[in-house]
């Protein structure tokens, strides 16, 4: 009797999650979204060149979380991630380029995840990182990220 009625509750729960939008969203972004996805990298990455924090953060939804490459502080507001930008990061003059990526949408989320490389004009050597950028689609239409990892690579 018990094992019917955990078959019956497995069997429920099922076909519940196969029915929500979430499971019926494929993982798969269309050429238009990968296209869409990777042209906000390259907003982001534009942004870094202007050595400005508060227009990096313009990528940032308000409450986002960046876990930065150079800083041990996870930053959860615009003023400790403009903090970063123009007290550590920006001033290196970096530029990044992506080296791979990996992209799941899932209807208002959007992931990209991969490895970059940066550069930097002030002669620090390129860095090499592992990334993620999660975004989110704002009511206003907008894609700003809402989650942001990156992590030097543990061995060159």
């Amino acid at each position: 009797m018990k094992t019917q009625r955990n078959i019956l509750i497995a069997a429920t729960l099922f076909f519940a999650l196969a029915a929500s939008p979430l499971a019926a969203t494929s993982s798969d972004c269309t050429p238009q979204q990968e296209a869409q996805i990777l042209a906000l990298f390259t907003k982001w990455n534009t942004s870094l060149a202007t050595r400005n924090g508060a227009k990096v953060d313009h990528n940032y939804a308000q409450n986002a979380v960046l876990i930065p490459t150079l800083s041990n502080k996870i930053r959860h507001n615009s003023t400790e991630r403009i903090a970063y930008f123009d007290r550590e990061f920006l001033l290196k003059g970096p530029s990044g380029k992506i080296d791979k990526y990996y992209l799941k949408c899932i209807g208002d989320i959007a992931i990209n995840s991969g490895l970059y490389t940066f550069t930097f004009d002030d002669g620090t050597p390129k860095a090499q990182a592992r990334y993620t950028f999660v975004y989110q689609k704002q009511s206003d239409g907008r894609w700003l990220i809402i989650e942001h990892h990156s992590s030097k690579m543990p061995k060159p």
